[in-house]
């Protein structure tokens, strides 16, 4: 009943346990628990690892040929993969595929990407941005290079969230998902130092260009609304790091903060939830994330799960485990300690998913099982 689970918490009511997003992401323990080789069909092993851990909402499958972090898709097999024994797996699974489902940003301007291991899928980083300098940055026209229409994009959406949906049955909910909502499409495009730079050397400038990415935005979160069996959809921007907010709170305040409300608008106006998601420490900027018209918010663990429970009661909120270091490093008992400590604090929300995105290649076997054992342990209500 996990999509079942994942709905009803969706929605504020309590059922028979709580719900998890998390991601067993971890080849060695795919082979163990499934009983056969893994790579033979990563897609399919990734998805038989979410149903035997009882995963409830997922947005990612992440043994796909392509890396799904929408709207700048890769394909894994292109990108440069790193020449370790860990790799070789990767090396003989992805390939160059001759028909990609859409030809994104990514490729109009001619990045690159390098890829690492990690779990069913490489692990991507850009070695190659769309652009080589602040200068550049400042003569970037997003509308130029993107000419997709609503339709086509329509189409595209209801026929990938379809494929994925089916995949995962009655398993799991896969959700709606837009990794870069406005910020993000700064860093995957031009990098941290050439976008920072850009924005301060000419500020009325860079807020044109913003304003073109806000008009790609508004039209695949549109698009991305026409999807049937869809009641939720996350959007995503990591503003700050594992330190804090990557600007000033006021520049946040200034360029991006005021557009978000006309992207999560669209969502309400079609009748779904929308959930904003940042990694780091976002506690500087919680009293205005507080102010967006959102249904929920996704937060790792450098933030007070505590505090974010308090100010979010009564929405949904996903992940704010503990210290995900211990499933990886520490003792059973350091595990057994923290996921108990992470349930008791958030089992009075209904809509609190427990999250770590702690399992993954680098994580023994006995740790990641165990953990999985404690969580279904206490989860229960």
């Amino acid at each position: 009943m996990s999509k079942e689970r994942a709905i009803q918490a969706i929605n504020g009511k309590f059922s028979d346990r709580m719900p998890i997003w998390d991601y067993p992401d971890s080849p060695a323990l795919g082979e163990k628990i499934l009983k056969r080789n893994v790579w033979d069909e990563p897609y399919q092993a990734c998805i038989d690892m979410y149903k035997y851990y009882d995963i409830d909402i997922v947005n990612n499958i992440s043994g796909s040929q392509f890396e799904w972090n929408f709207p700048l898709v890769r394909v894994n097999g292109e990108a440069e993969i790193i020449d370790t024994p860990e790799c070789e797996p990767y090396k003989k699974v992805f390939k160059p595929v001759a028909n990609k489902p859409y030809r994104s940003l990514y490729d109009v301007t001619g990045m690159k990407s390098r890829a690492g291991f990690w779990g069913y899928g490489p692990t991507l980083a850009i070695n190659k941005y769309a652009v080589n300098s602040p200068e550049e940055v400042l003569k970037f026209n997003p509308l130029e290079h993107d000419t997709f229409t609503l339709s086509e994009r329509i189409d595209f959406f209801r026929n990938h969230y379809k494929e994925r949906q089916d995949s995962v049955g009655d398993s799991a909910l896969y959700m709606g998902w837009y990794y870069c909502t406005l910020f993000m499409w700064f860093v995957e495009l031009f990098g941290y130092e050439n976008f920072m730079v850009a924005s301060l050397m000419d500020p009325d400038r860079f807020n044109q260009i913003t304003l073109q990415f806000l008009e790609l935005t508004k039209r695949d979160i549109t698009a991305l609304c026409h999807v049937d069996d869809m009641p939720l959809i996350g959007c995503h921007d990591d503003i700050c790091d594992a330190r804090g907010p990557m600007f000033e709170p006021d520049w946040f305040r200034e360029n991006i903060f005021p557009h978000y409300g006309e992207i999560f608008k669209i969502i309400h106006d079609a009748g779904k939830k929308v959930f904003f998601c940042t990694d780091g420490h976002m506690m500087p900027l919680l009293n205005d994330i507080r102010k967006f018209d959102i249904d929920g918010l996704a937060i790792d663990h450098n933030n007070d799960l505590k505090t974010i429970l308090e100010a979010f009661s009564g929405k949904i909120v996903f992940g704010g485990f503990l210290d995900p270091s211990i499933v990886a490093i520490g003792s059973f008992s350091e595990i057994d300690a923290a996921v108990q400590a992470n349930i008791n604090l958030a089992k009075h929300e209904p809509g609190y998913f427990f999250s770590s995105g702690s399992v993954n290649g680098h994580v023994a076997n006995d740790k990641a099982e165990f953990y999985y054992e404690c969580f279904h342990k206490y989860a229960k209500r």
